[in-house]
């Protein structure tokens, strides 16, 4: 079946409009950007690797480890040039090689499984994955570099296996330092994949030394990075005592949300192309596993799912009954068209960001309490400032001390426990409460910062304790406490 010839300019025009869909102010306000951006510029200035946390109530007593500072040093670079456009430009360039990894899945699962063809229609399903990934996922955070690095690591190591050509080992090897030198706390997904790899050339009777050389210098090459193991076991350092199911992206997923409806119809998706995905290789049923997991576990873990289906449907849709017709649909289109569409997509809106820059959402985040009370901060210090969870990142970004962020590791220890025997961490998650006059009493914080969507009761309660706020933004009200008993 054939369809009318599409002109040459249709199609890179489509997709350049396509991707102006993808406002670039979505990439922003997310709240922990802003102490990423304070990290790297905090290392930039001091020349070092953070091994504490800084800018908090404690000083830098805290041990903090580095499973970001690659991120973090890119981040800020890019600030410190050119302002939060210099964000979203991190943003778009990781963007599209994320997108060109996701086509090179497509193209290699076909191809390990007898499909020389490149069928247009069986990339369709990355538009809306572009979409969910861009919006939900892409929010100036670590996993937009390592999104992409781990997406090329797949394709390398399955090119690796197709090829036995050392020059995908060096990649992968390249790859999984950088990983461990970027965001070291999803760098356990590539020991998953390489042991998946290693477990099915073990079934099939195809393991060789020269596999077992590269995957272990992948293992090997992870350990050269600042924070060591322990970065690379990150995860098991905050999951401990459950204190990340705190945080509302490790909750176990809602699916009769409506907000959920996309993972929703993407699970029914996946589980309908399963049966056409597996071709009875090993490898894709631990991957397909594996990935079933990760999807359904909590948004954090999600992200994997998005990111993989397409290898399963781009095989699927040559087998599945209402798919494999898709295959069949043949349009005259120049992938370089689509790329360069894209990329023109991408490009319209960095001009757009460096013409009209961002502002941060001051219904979002306390700026103009912050701006009161670094107005009033006359000594020069940096102020305490006790403010909520989501929003102490933003308040340690602007100059100030902060009971805890979302790097969470430091602020899990002993040392940090305080009144009602809970920890910095737990202090600030459940410290806007009835609690609060205990915490700020134990704390001594020099201002307070309540957000107005706090409830009447709580914030009656508040003001009998605190007196009456100095000062009343978009976001909230301040309490000065530094006359305070």
């Amino acid at each position: 079946m054939h369809l009318t010839k599409v002109t040459h300019w249709a199609i890179p025009v489509f997709f350049t409009l396509l991707v102006l869909f993808l406002f670039p102010t979505s990439s922003y306000n997310d709240s922990d950007t802003f102490w990423h951006i304070e990290n790297g510029r905090y290392m930039i200035e001091h020349k070092t690797i953070l091994h504490h946390a800084i800018h908090t109530f404690y000083g830098d007593r805290l041990p903090y480890i580095p499973h970001e500072y690659g991120f973090e040093i890119i981040e800020a670079t890019l600030y410190l040039l050119f302002g939060w456009p210099g964000i979203y430009l991190l943003t778009a360039v990781s963007f599209g090689v994320l997108m060109l990894g996701l086509y090179r899945l497509i193209k290699i699962s076909r191809q390990e499984t007898g499909f020389w063809d490149m069928p247009f229609t069986c990339t369709l399903i990355l538009i809306p994955v572009g979409f969910w990934v861009y919006y939900v996922y892409f929010t100036s955070r670590p996993q937009m570099i390592s999104a992409f690095l781990i997406v090329w690591y797949f394709v390398w190591m399955r090119s690796f296996k197709m090829t036995e050509n050392l020059r995908y080992g060096v990649l992968m090897i390249l790859c999984s330092c950088s990983i461990a030198n970027i965001h070291a706390g999803v760098w356990p997904v590539i020991a998953v994949f390489s042991g998946m790899q290693i477990l099915a050339d073990l079934w099939e009777r195809a393991l060789r030394l020269r596999h077992l050389i590269v995957y272990g210098a992948t293992a090997l090459i992870a350990i050269v990075n600042p924070g060591g193991i322990r970065s690379i076991t990150y995860l098991f350092v905050v999951t401990q005592h459950n204190y990340n199911h705190l945080i509302n992206e490790w909750k176990p997923i809602d699916f009769f949300d409506w907000e959920n409806t996309p993972i929703v119809l993407m699970l029914i998706f996946f589980a309908y192309i399963i049966p056409f995905s597996i071709h009875n290789k090993m490898f894709r049923l631990m991957m397909i596993i594996g990935i079933v997991y990760l999807g359904v576990t909590n948004y954090k873990q999600n992200l994997f799912l998005w990111l993989f289906v397409p290898y399963f449907a781009a095989t699927s849709i040559s087998y599945a009954p209402g798919l494999r017709y898709l295959a069949k649909l043949k349009m005259a289109i120049n992938p370089k068209s689509v790329a360069y569409g894209f990329a023109a997509g991408l490009v319209l809106n960095s001009v757009i960001v460096f013409a009209h820059p961002p502002r941060v959402d001051d219904k979002e985040y306390p700026v103009d309490e912050m701006n009161y009370i670094l107005d009033h901060q006359s000594n020069g210090t940096r102020p305490k400032v006790l403010s909520t969870y989501g929003t102490s990142g933003y308040a340690m970004y602007r100059g100030a001390d902060i009971l805890c962020d979302g790097r969470e590791d430091p602020f899990i220890t002993d040392a940090s426990k305080s009144i009602f025997g809970w920890t910095a961490f737990e202090r600030s998650m459940y410290g806007f409460s009835d609690k609060l006059p205990e915490i700020v009493t134990a704390d001594h914080p020099d201002y307070l910062i309540i957000p107005n969507y706090s409830s009447s009761q709580h914030q009656k309660q508040w003001k009998n304790a605190f007196g009456e706020p100095v000062f009343s933004g978009k976001y909230g009200e301040v309490f000065d406490l530094r006359s305070k008993p």
